[in-house]
């Protein structure tokens, strides 16, 4: 089972949650975010967005490949341009930790009624995927439900630069809040959390009233340029999914991140 990115780097998921909002009278896009606690081992005090490493539950089980509806993980394999079981692995681990993370769950009931509309009743099993007690697998199981692999879409792929002392390869989806749920803060990882327009973080970011790292400040940059979330998705098949590595720093669009000087406010 091959569960490294390019180059050895650990393979990871991030999701991108977003939902349509008036702001001052206009259109805009929001999107959910998480400041991590001091104490986490990655990225302390960085605000981000929901998301984590690929781990050994993610992959294809005997059961698995039967808890799945939309694109087939060989297309999304052909998407991201990976194996099909590491295609498997990241949307699985992309619904999961959303699921752990903000309480959103992306997926249906077995019996064809439909989308979960309600998750709460389902946050019971978050601490114990969190702790690695169960599979998501083993939770749609017990509650005869499906994930939607149509509900997310790919947006953008980021790796570790060399000579960082723990290196990511990340793949980052963009998804829509379902009707009836409602992403929460619940999850020992975050000290705050909430839904806000892309401009509004960068301008705390300039401020120096929050942290970021250059893969969460590109995607904010990107989605600034949409004010509905239906510009948003209409766009998702021009956004490129080659990895980014050290080129990042020599890239113009990058240049604002890489020359800022800021003073932590907080």
């Amino acid at each position: 089972m091959v569960m490294q990115g390019i180059g050895g780097r650990k393979l990871a998921a991030t999701v991108l949650l977003v939902r349509d909002a008036i702001i001052d009278g206009q259109p805009d896009i929001e999107v959910y975010i998480q400041e991590r606690v001091s104490t986490m081992a990655n990225f302390p005090r960085t605000t981000v967005f929901p998301g984590g490493g690929v781990d050994s539950r993610d992959f294809a089980s005997e059961h698995g490949k039967d808890m799945w509806k939309g694109p087939s993980a060989e297309e999304w394999a052909e998407i991201l341009g990976v194996s099909p079981e590491v295609a498997y692995a990241l949307v699985f681990a992309a619904i999961r930790e959303l699921f752990e993370e903000a309480g959103t769950l992306l997926a249906e009931y077995a019996d064809g009624s439909g989308l979960v509309q309600d998750a709460s009743k389902y946050h019971d099993y978050r601490v114990r995927l969190e702790t690695h007690e169960i599979s998501l697998t083993d939770m749609l199981q017990e509650e005869k439900l499906i994930i939607r692999s149509d509900l997310i879409v790919p947006f953008a792929r980021w790796a570790s630069p060399e000579g960082t002392k723990k290196k990511f390869d990340t793949f980052s989806f963009i998804a829509v809040e379902p009707q009836g749920q409602c992403a929460d803060g619940t999850t020992s990882e975050a000290s705050s959390t909430g839904y806000f327009s892309p401009r509004l973080i960068l301008d705390g970011w300039r401020a120096g009233l929050l942290r970021l790292v250059i893969p969460t400040w590109a995607s904010l940059f990107e989605l600034s340029q949409f004010r509905r979330v239906d510009q948003l998705m209409e766009a998702v098949g021009d956004f490129d999914l080659s990895p980014v590595l050290d080129e990042a720093v020599g890239n113009p669009r990058y240049a604002e991140f890489y020359r800022a000087r800021l003073t932590e406010r907080f």
